[in-house]
């Protein structure tokens, strides 16, 4: 119960970012009250006018609504009209009463069916999934959106690209929005990845929307050039208090081992090795590299010591390392309201073990969201998310350290045993990976504390019938408090008596938003002007320090330790401030025009170009709607669409565009100084326009449904570090230059297969080609000469962190296999012919890491209660590099790692093996014997091509008529598995991660079992 402790700190001031102009969309379900399933065909029909829509196969509805208060009327064959009034909710389920002697007049209700295009990936699809945080559950389920795992670490960061890679130093993150709130997504950690995303219990989300067009994105100015992740949480309804459980339990575990050499097939390798190198004693040299050389080797045959190479034990270190964990959760919640007063109150509690212990993720949240009505004309608002997560956290994220267990557990040779006879670790390792990470992660410690505040207080009022004002205030808060323990009994704590590092970082993010908005209707006219003014300010700052000589293990982070080695604070922040103008027209609900303009502030840029004015326009023609179109066709929908607009970016460091001086030399005995950075006046804008056209349809009542979307996104002025010369005191210089494209397909398709009394079919499909090049440079270069990587013509590859520059295009020397007759490694040069020793002058370019194929497909099937959903996920066309893989590819040439199986099975052994892996060496005898090491150029990389079945939910939904004896509204019961399945050639633990590949915790599969309950 501790991590609910530490909410009580929290005191917030809130704010808003409110939907621009007067519109409104409205989403919810229709329920029969006779039985609680859903209505598919109820009719839902704005007051007074001729605008309404009808609920899906799932009774979900969605209307745009061109008012702030109003009364929707749902009706449906046999069943009672209700009308329900609305002021600032936007997210009410309907329950319509059964007409008495309805079925009798009427007989049994046939149902139309119809699915309206999705323009939002609702709630039910991510509902009761065990990730730690929502941006996860978007993976193939919206167009144009790349949703990545970074690597398994629970509550860790995932990689989102909308339409692509638009920048190469500057961010290319969305912008996420909760309940109004613009949230920082960057991850403020030193020692592990915590996703911030991760305050938000997933199940507290009541509908996510992706905004990807220009003018929908442009609207947010500077911070919607990445596109914009509009996240509304569940809110309370006019009614009955209700009270809702939710609870489920499950099991972590890999989804792959590596089939690793066991001790006499490494002794066999390395042997044949020294062999193959005309090296004498090979066999003894074998049993050298492993530890393993008896004392008396020089009086041993080779017989004999091949013997003892042969007779080795064999220990499973991945085994002893990689493992199953924990995962459970348990939400209540309490909602209601009336015509004045509405809330929904919700806390949580969840735990997530990982494959890696102890690596792990625990978060307890409290949540609060109230509206109240003051009059006819004035209303409140507020969202208020606390949250506590604790972490404890991996030796490393990434990287190839010894003594990191994600790491070595595949290298350590497995002759080596863990423990000794008498149950105590084993600390005498042969081979190059020399440490017991056994030990090492037994008596390592650290962990991560972050405490959440987030939310906003809105004042909403009706000055007219026609114009309304809305003001917000609100805040983004974080603070983390982070330790790691390298233990005196481990290898990186031995020489200096224990080592602890500890920090305490905070982020204060402050905004508000100002709008008046105007809106008339008159006849077949709808006319809307909005004006707003927004401001945010965002500061950070870190206390950070190291010391050693923690002579008492257990106390650990307990204790300062006898010696400081470092201590520092840090601090940084920005301001930003924007204003913005726009205008809707729309004639008899066919023709729509949005257009507008904001012209915005960031502190991160040059005194001359401080300012941005970013325009945008959308037109839209609903064909559907006009009288020449044939009712008999088949159809129901038919929208065609156009966008354009502009959009900033100034994700960069915080004080890019200023010089200033840090640390020097010495002289005379004194300290000096240097210059640091040089100051940038003209350090402008990276400028994002972008070019849309798209087109909604559906066919038979919307049985076949969904949209296509064609665009073009060009980024203009990007941000780049020049090099500069040494002797200026600095090597980097910000500015503005350069051309980068992005352009693509989206498709979505929603069908209706099979409907068949209370059996039904649904399938989802989501499709995206997106590919990106870079159109220019800077001073009519074709590649930057320090980086050939970023080049005209060329791909830029996505980066995995924010603060990373993008890795740009693979420029390698190709691989070309290896030489039947004698078994070395070739390439080819320039020219197309083989060569042995490639220069630079042969490389190549070879892809990005950006998959330019990805998507999703979903299937929904239901037949009474039950419910069976599968999504399967996908992607091509991308190469990365692999360094866990590398390492195991080098199958023990270079270093005295282990190898894989497959890769050892396949190496050259005798002439005329055709094969990829070169016959193994362990000796150089020059580069006519050697050639380049066999991981050089392109050898190493790897198509990261998969599909995957990410999600299956099975679920049983009893009667209410089992459930009224109980006192119980709603109840059902659920199996879940992630990541369950996955067809690749990837021969990685994962083609899914980002970064190096090395020493991450890979992503791991799961299953789940729950229950629901509703009062």
């Amino acid at each position: 119960m501790k991590i609910f402790l530490s909410l009580t700190f929290m005191l917030l001031l809130f704010a808003a970012l409110p939907t621009f102009g007067q519109s409104k969309v409205i989403t919810g379900q229709v329920f029969s009250k006779k039985d609680n399933k859903p209505i598919t065909g109820a009719s839902v029909i704005l007051k007074g006018t001729a605008v309404g829509t009808a609920s899906d196969i799932q009774g979900r509805y969605k209307l745009r609504v061109e008012r702030e208060e109003f009364t929707l009327i749902f009706s449906y064959i046999g069943y009672q009209p209700q009308e329900v009034s609305f002021y600032d909710d936007d997210q009410v389920d309907v329950y319509l009463i059964p007409l008495e002697g309805a079925e009798e007049a009427f007989g049994p209700v046939v149902q139309p069916q119809e699915i309206p295009k999705r323009e939002k990936s609702e709630a039910d699809l991510i509902d009761n999934v065990p990730f730690q945080s929502f941006d996860r559950a978007l993976q193939g389920r919206v167009p144009g959106l790349l949703i990545t795992s970074v690597n398994g670490i629970p509550g860790g960061l995932i990689n989102a690209r909308i339409r692509g890679v638009g920048s190469i130093f500057a961010g290319n993150d969305p912008l996420y929005i909760v309940d109004g709130v613009l949230i920082n997504s960057e991850s403020i950690s030193g020692f592990t990845h915590a996703n911030p995303l991760a305050f938000l219990n997933p199940n507290e989300i009541a509908s996510i929307e992706v905004l990807r067009d220009a003018a929908s994105t442009a609207i947010y100015g500077n911070q919607g050039a990445n596109g914009v992740v509009l996240v509304t949480t569940k809110k309370g309804k006019i009614g009955r208090t209700r009270v809702g459980l939710n609870a489920y339990a499950g099991e972590i575990m890999p989804i792959k081992l590596f089939d690793l050499l066991d001790g006499p097939q490494w002794f066999a390798l390395r042997r044949d090795a020294f062999r193959n190198s005309d090296a004498t004693n090979p066999e003894a040299r074998a049993l050298a590299n492993m530890g393993a050389l008896p004392q008396n080797w020089n009086e041993l045959s080779p017989e004999a010591l091949e013997e003892i190479g042969l007779s080795l034990p064999s220990y499973d270190w991945q085994g002893q390392m990689i493992g199953r964990s924990m995962v459970q959760n348990y939400e209540l919640n309490v909602s209601g309201g009336t015509e004045t007063t509405s809330y929904y109150l919700a806390g949580s509690y969840h735990f997530s073990g990982s494959t890696f212990d102890p690596v792990d993720f625990e978060r307890g949240t409290l949540r609060a969201s109230i509206s109240q009505k003051i009059g006819d004309k004035i209303s409140l608002e507020t969202n208020v998310n606390l949250a506590s997560i604790g972490q404890n956290i991996p030796f490393a994220t990434e990287g190839q350290f010894l003594g990191n267990p994600a790491f070595a557990s595949s290298m350590i040779l497995r002759h080596n045993p863990i423990f000794n006879d008498d149950g105590s670790f084993n600390e005498q390792i042969g081979g190059l990976s020399s440490q017991n990470v056994a030990l090492v992660n037994a008596f390592n410690s650290g962990r991560t504390t972050s405490r959440y505040g987030i939310g906003n207080l809105v004042l909403n009022y009706q000055i007219t019938d026609e114009i309304k004002y809305r003001g917000s205030l609100g805040a983004d808060y974080r603070d983390q408090d982070e330790f790691r323990f390298r233990d005196p009994r481990t290898p990186d704590g031995r020489d200096v008596d224990g080592r602890n590092s500890v920090g305490t970082r905070q982020l204060r993010r402050w905004m508000n938003l100002h709008t008046i908005n105007w809106s008339k209707k008159i006849e077949d006219n709808f006319l809307s002007f909005y004006v707003g003014y927004e401001y945010l300010s965002e500061d950070r700052d870190a206390v950070v320090s190291e010391t050693i000589g923690i002579s008492t293990p257990g106390l650990n982070n307990l204790i300062p330790g006898s010696t400081l080695v470092f201590s520092d604070t840090l601090w940084t922040g920005y301001r930003r401030q924007g204003a913005f103008l726009g205008s809707n027209y729309e004639f008899q609900e066919k023709y729509h025009i949005h257009i507008g303009v904001r012209f915005d502030g960031s502190s991160r840029f040059g005194a001359n170009y401080r300012y941005g004015l970013f325009p945008f326009a959308k037109v839209a023609w609903d064909i559907s709607k006009e009288d020449f179109l044939n009712e008999g066709s088949g159809l129901s929908q038919l929208k065609l669409r156009a966008s354009w607009g502009r959009s900033g970016n100034d994700q960069i460091g915080d004080f890019g565009a200023f010089g200033f001086y840090g640390e020097g030399n010495t002289y005379a005995g004194q300290q000096g100084i240097r210059i640091r950075a040089f100051d940038n006046a003209n350090l402008r804008w990276e400028t994002n326009q972008t070019i849309n056209f798209g087109l909604d349809f559906g066919f038979w009542q919307n049985r076949l449904s969904g949209s296509i979307d064609v665009f073009e996104r060009r980024t203009r002025d990007l941000l780049l570090d020049f090099p500069v010369l040494l002797n200026t005191g600095t090597d980097r210089f910000l500015r503005n230059a350069g051309l980068l494209r992005n352009k693509g397909i989206e498709l979505e398709l929603n069908s209706l297969n099979l409907q068949r009394g209370s059996f039904s079919w649904a399938t989802t499909i989501i499709f995206s080609f997106i590919e990106n090049e870079v159109l220019s440079l800077y001073d009519g270069l074709q590649a930057i000469p320090e980086n050939p990587r970023w080049a005209v013509g060329q791909p830029v590859g996505n980066p995995a962190f924010q603060g990373q520059a993008s890795p740009g295009a693979w420029f390698l020397a190709e691989y070309a296999g290896v030489n039947p007759a004698t078994g070395r490694p070739m390439w080819f040069d320039v020219n197309g012919n083989y060569t042995y020793l490639p220069t630079d002058e042969d490389r190549v370019y070879f892809g990005s890491n950006f998959p330019p194929y990805f998507g999703g497909f979903n299937n929904t099937f239901r037949w009474g209660g039950f419910e069976l959903s599968t999504l399967f996920t996908y992607q091509f066309g991308a190469v990365v590099s692999d360094g866990q893989y590398g390492f195991l590819r080098d199958n023990g040439n270079r270093f005295t790692f282990n190898a894989l199986s497959e890769v050892n099975d396949r190496a050259w052994r005798a002439p005329g093996d055709m094969t990829d892996i070169p016959r193994d060496f362990a000796l150089s005898g020059g580069d006519a014997a050697r050639s380049r090491i066999r991981n050089f150029g392109t050898a190493p990389l790897l198509f990261s091509d998969f599909i995957r079945l990410s999600e299956v939910k099975f679920a049983y939904v009893f009667k209410p008529s089992f459930l009224n004896s109980m006192g119980l509204q709603q109840a059902s019961i659920y199996a879940q598995g992630v990541n369950l399945w996955t067809f690749s050639n990837y021969p990685g633990y994962d083609p899914e991660f980002m970064g190096s590949g090395t020493g991450h915790i890979p992503v791991h599969k799961s299953y789940i079992f729950g229950i629901q309950l509703g009062f």
